[in-house]
């Protein structure tokens, strides 16, 4: 081989080191531009992640809470119609006795906010 094929090919393999060192300098410059952009693209996920989570204990929570009321409201259907139904549903009450409840509902009121309480 002659020297001038040696030095094309010399000149050739330095523009293709140059081309591609130019390509691998941009791709890595390109890479740091998204980094900051993939790392909020990632806490995002992650807080919607966290969002959905909380959003499903919620819901469990509130099918709790809703199964405890109906049974509840179902209870007090129950008594509730079994004590009009009683003897003495019609009799009236004995003074200490009204007095003990007023004196319970009372200091239920003053405990907490219930709905109905009156401020006497």
């Amino acid at each position: 081989m002659s020297p001038r094929t040696w030095m094309a090919g010399g000149a050739a393999l330095a523009v293709i080191g140059l081309l591609l060192g130019i390509y691998m300098r941009g791709r890595h410059d390109g890479a740091a531009q998204e980094r900051p952009r993939v790392a909020a693209a990632q806490a995002q996920a992650m807080a919607a992640g966290l969002e959905t989570l909380g959003a499903r204990q919620t819901a469990r929570r509130v099918e709790v809470v809703v199964r405890q009321r109906d049974a509840a409201a179902a209870v007090v259907s129950d008594i509730a119609a079994k004590a009009l139904l009683a003897e003495d549903a019609h009799a009236p009450l004995d003074p200490d006795r009204a007095a003990r409840l007023r004196d319970a509902d009372r200091r239920l009121c003053d405990q907490a906010a219930l709905a109905g309480c009156s401020k006497d």
